[in-house]
C-alpha cells in the first residue's frame, strides 16, 4: 500500500468549497399585527438552506482505494486488512473516513445460499463487486448484475398462482391445487349502496367497492390435461423472461 493512502482518497478540495459562505448577523423585522413568538428572528446559516443540492459534497478519489484492494485479489483478507490498518491512523479522522469507505466497498458478512453461491446477509441477493468468501476466508470479486438481470432475477423468483385467459376465466393455485376459476365483473357506482358478493375463492363474503368489482362466483379442480397446459406455460414464460 502506498504510504499516502491517507492524503490521496481524502484530501482533495470538497465540491462547493469555493462559495462563499452567506451568513449573516441581521434580524429580521418585526411583522406588526402578528404572534412575535410565531415569527422567524434569524436566517437560518446552513449550508444546505442557502444553497439547497448544490451545497458542499465531499469528491473522494477512491481509484487508489480500488487499486489496491483489486491488487490483492485471490489473497486472504485479513493480511490486506491488517496492511490497511498498519498504514493508516484510525486515530485521525481521515484513517476512520477511509475504513468507512472500505465498509461499504468490501463485502465481509455474506453466506452461502441454497443454491451454492455467495448472497448477502439480507435480502438473499448475490454479491456484487468485491467479498470475503465465507467458507475460504479470501478477498473475491464478482461483477455486479445489470438492471436488466437484476429484473430477470427477481422475475424469475416469484411464484406465479395465476394464468390468464380472460377477464372472465383463469387457473388459480389454491392451497397447493390448480383451479379453473370463473369470474363475475360488477361495476358499482359511486354512490350506490354497499352490496356483497360471495367469493369461492377466499370463501367468505366480500364488499364490493366503487369501480369494477372482479369476483370469483365457480372453481373446480384442475384435470390432468389443464394441469399439463399450465406447467407448459409456465415454462414458456421463464423461458421468455430467460430472453431478456
Amino acid at each position: 500500500m502506498r504510504a499516502d493512502m491517507d492524503k490521496v482518497v481524502v484530501e482533495r478540495p470538497r465540491y462547493g468549497s469555493r462559495r462563499a459562505n452567506r451568513k449573516w448577523r441581521q434580524r429580521l423585522n418585526f411583522v406588526p399585527d402578528a404572534d412575535y413568538d410565531e415569527q422567524p428572528k434569524f436566517v437560518s446559516s446552513a449550508r444546505g438552506r442557502q444553497y439547497s443540492n448544490d451545497r458542499k459534497s465531499f469528491s473522494d478519489v477512491l481509484g487508489p482505494l480500488e487499486g489496491f484492494i483489486g491488487s490483492n485479489l485471490g489473497g486472504p483478507w485479513y493480511k490486506v486488512f491488517s496492511e490497511l490498518r498498519h498504514g493508516l491512523d484510525v486515530r485521525k479522522v481521515t484513517g476512520r473516513h477511509i475504513f468507512e469507505h472500505l465498509e461499504w466497498m468490501v463485502e465481509t458478512d455474506c453466506c452461502i445460499g441454497a443454491d451454492g453461491k455467495v448472497q448477502a446477509p439480507l435480502g438473499g441477493w448475490w454479491v456484487g463487486g468485491f467479498y470475503v468468501h465465507p467458507r475460504t476466508g479470501l478477498l473475491c470479486f464478482r461483477q455486479k448484475p445489470s438492471a436488466r438481470e437484476r429484473k430477470k432475477e427477481q422475475l424469475l423468483r416469484q411464484e406465479i398462482d395465476e394464468i390468464r385467459f380472460d377477464c372472465g376465466r383463469s387457473f388459480k393455485l389454491i392451497d397447493g391445487q390448480w383451479y379453473f376459476v370463473v369470474y363475475e365483473t360488477v361495476e358499482m357506482g359511486r354512490y350506490e349502496s354497499v352490496r356483497t358478493m360471495w367469493d369461492v375463492v377466499q370463501r367468505r363474503k366480500v364488499e364490493l367497492s366503487w369501480g369494477a368489482n372482479r369476483v370469483p362466483v365457480q372453481k373446480r379442480k384442475c384435470n390432468r390435461v389443464e394441469i399439463r397446459t399450465i406447467h407448459q406455460r409456465i415454462a414458456e414464460w421463464k423461458k421468455e423472461v430467460r430472453r431478456i
